[in-house]
């Protein structure tokens, strides 16, 4: 009977450990996907102040 008990104590340990590891790496996701959205948010709006500088100089030229 202690044989099973202990395979099964250490059973739920891998499987805790295994959720650990997951719960670590869905965190370091979020956290990448979100600096990985503020860059693109970022160079958006980089990319539509030049296309907007490059218009209004162009207006104004003519």
């Amino acid at each position: 009977m202690k044989r099973k008990a202990q395979g099964a104590i250490e059973y739920l340990f891998m499987i805790a450990a295994a959720l650990i590891i997951v719960a670590v790496v869905i965190n370091y996701l979020k956290k990448s996907g979100t600096k990985a959205g503020e860059q693109a948010s970022n160079a958006m709006e980089q990319g539509g102040n030049m296309i907007s500088n490059q218009i209004s100089s162009a207006i104004n030229n003519q």
